[in-house]
């Protein structure tokens, strides 16, 4: 027992000698050296000295003691002189001193810029075997888009982004193999001023060639070259090589595009141009389900073949089953020509069945499309025989042959969830008796919706239609020709195209239509938001009995990742019910 005591005094003993030993050795053990640092410089240049000067960089490092702390103050005023002369200065005067005790010195640094060094005179020279209009031309613009003019303040980043720019703008338009001969900035401190001097060699004069296509198995060839707008001999340029690689990945018919040119081989003065492609599958099938409030379950069938018969032809058709249409459309679009357009040939059988009209349409027709920014342009013809009954009252039959015009300008932030701008779609028909058509007419239509943001969280959305049919009458007009409204997108309150023209107790097409909207959203989060509306509008078979109808109510949002889907409850002021309206996307 006296053994068992005797080892725990000697242990606790020994742990006391060694927490002594360790408390002397810390009161004997040196401090950790620091400094700090004033520095007195405008404040366009503080933080530059912050991450570059020496004396921030080995501050708090284990290794640092007073004789490093004075070496790095010594070096302090060439470190800065440099820095400085980056951006210009080239004679400021700086002060450096130390004070302080030991454990916490105190380095004060003192810097007065002085007069900023500025460029007086910019030469830029173009070495080119040509001579000519067009290397003068081009000196000229190197010249005039030069990056530091005259009266600039001298900056190094500056300096070096002007000298890659002007090579930059040779390599990319006419000059592929150019290259920086020279460049000198010869700086006078005495004068604060910098004489700049370039000079470019262009290299030989570089034209583009014929195509070299690579990667194709199931198209020809004709359907690249076929929308080349390249000629051959014509001045090198990056710019319409993107061009054609632009067209060339906006057709369906490519996964990938490269084009490019080989500037390795200097000799040659007409470069090749390589098109390099990855084909796509030519046959999809889609199948597709879905609803809304308009016209109830739906389902389609879509198939796409974009190498018809082993060709470059498009051919599509698609079947659409819903509770009051049903529809069979085909259609074969040609290649894109060398100027942007599209021809296609149309044919759709389809039957309706809505507020009791019961109309049976087989449209024929041809159309040329040709989409250019933000603008797409439709016109053509169609051959259309409609079968109209209303109520069991009889069938009648409308024959029209009607050339016609589309134009949509397409002007937003966001094409699926717009914030900002506008969509405008304007439309024309004509048909005449004397071709084909059982009635004279002219027809047009508008629609336009408008977005704009109000602060941050906001959004006003106005929408509005026009229409007119002007002709002696109605009858003979084939009911694809006319206006109803009411429904989803246009005025909600009201059931699916249930304003129009009252006819054996059913609703038919009028030759007139206005309709307009007001919505303010508010939105609750990145994604949802709610939104109030006034809906107004009708149509007619006169200008005297137009009398447009209300529809409001409340709704919530949804920024889903096809489009915006609105679920509203409107409020029918002429039927005086509740309607629920639901739709995805804009219908444009």
């Amino acid at each position: 027992m006296k053994s068992v005591v005797k080892k725990t005094l000697l242990f606790i003993f020994g742990l006391c000698l060694l927490a002594v030993t360790d408390a002397l050795y810390a009161a004997d053990a040196p401090r950790a050296f620091s400094y700090d640092i004033e520095l007195k410089i405008p404040a366009a240049q503080r933080q530059m000295m912050e991450d570059y000067l020496d004396l921030y960089r080995w501050r708090g490092r284990e290794r640092m003691d007073e004789g490093q702390l004075q070496r790095l103050v010594k070096l302090a005023p060439a470190q800065i002189r440099e820095f400085l002369a980056t951006e210009g200065f080239y004679a400021p005067v700086i002060t450096a001193t130390i004070s302080g005790k030991r454990d916490k010195r105190m380095v004060k640094l003192v810097v007065e810029l002085g007069e900023p060094v500025l460029v007086s005179a910019v030469e830029v020279e173009l070495q080119d075997g040509n001579e000519g209009a067009e290397i003068r031309s081009r000196l000229a613009k190197l010249q005039s888009d030069w990056g530091l003019p005259v009266g600039a303040v001298f900056r190094h980043a500056n300096w070096e982004a002007a000298k890659r720019d002007a090579l930059k703008a040779l390599l990319i338009d006419g000059y592929p193999t150019a290259s920086m001969v020279e460049s000198h900035a010869m700086v006078d401190p005495q004068t604060h001023r910098v004489a700049l001097q370039v000079i470019l060699d262009g290299g030989p004069a570089v034209t583009l060639g014929e195509l070299d296509i690579h990667g194709l198995s199931r198209y020809p060839a004709s359907l690249i070259a076929h929308v080349n707008p390249i000629l051959p001999g014509e001045p090198y340029s990056q710019d319409k090589l993107l061009k054609l690689q632009n067209i060339l990945q906006n057709t369906p018919y490519f996964s990938n595009v490269v084009v490019s040119v080989d500037t390795s081989t200097k000799q040659v003065s007409q470069l090749p141009i390589r098109v390099e492609v990855v084909e796509v599958q030519s046959r999809k099938l889609g199948v597709g389900i879905g609803a809304s409030t308009d016209t109830g379950p739906r389902v389609s069938l879509d198939y796409r073949d974009i190498g018809f018969r082993d060709s470059a032809l498009r051919f599509g058709s698609t079947l659409k089953l819903d509770t009051k249409k049903q529809s069979l459309s085909n259609d074969l679009q040609f290649p894109l020509d060398a100027h942007g357009y599209r021809d296609g040939i149309t044919a759709q059988a389809e039957r309706t069945s809505i507020a009791g009209e019961v109309t049976q349409a087989l449209v024929v027709g041809a159309k040329r499309t040709k989409i250019s920014g933000r603008t797409e342009h439709v016109y053509g013809l169609n051959y259309s025989f409609v079968r109209q009954n209303v109520n069991g009252t009889g069938s009648k039959l409308s024959n029209t042959l009607s050339p016609f015009f589309a134009w949509t300008l397409r002007d937003v932030d966001n094409i699926l969830n717009p914030g900002r701008g506008f969509l405008l779609n304007l439309q024309t028909d004509i048909a005449s008796r004397a071709l084909l058509s059982d009635r004279d007419f002219l027809r047009g239509y508008g629609r336009g919706v408008y977005f704009q943001p109000l602060g941050q969280r906001d959004q006003l959305i106005l929408r509005g239609e026009l229409g007119m049919v002007a002709a002696r009458s109605r009858d003979g007009i084939a009911a694809n020709y006319l206006f109803r409204t009411g429904g989803d997108q246009t005025v909600r309150g009201y059931a699916y195209q249930s304003l129009g023209v009252s006819q054996a107790g059913g609703i038919v097409g009028g030759r007139y239509l206005a309709l307009a909207s007001v919505e303010y959203v508010h939105s609750l989060s990145q994604e949802w938001g709610g939104a109030v509306f006034l809906d107004g509008g009708n149509a007619a078979d006169t200008l005297g009995s137009l009398r447009p109808v209300l529809g409001y109510g409340v709704g919530g949002r949804w920024k889903s990742p096809l489009g915006p889907l609105s679920l509203d409850l409107a409020y029918g002021q002429q039927t005086q019910a509740l309607h629920l309206h639901f739709s995805l996307g804009a219908s444009f």
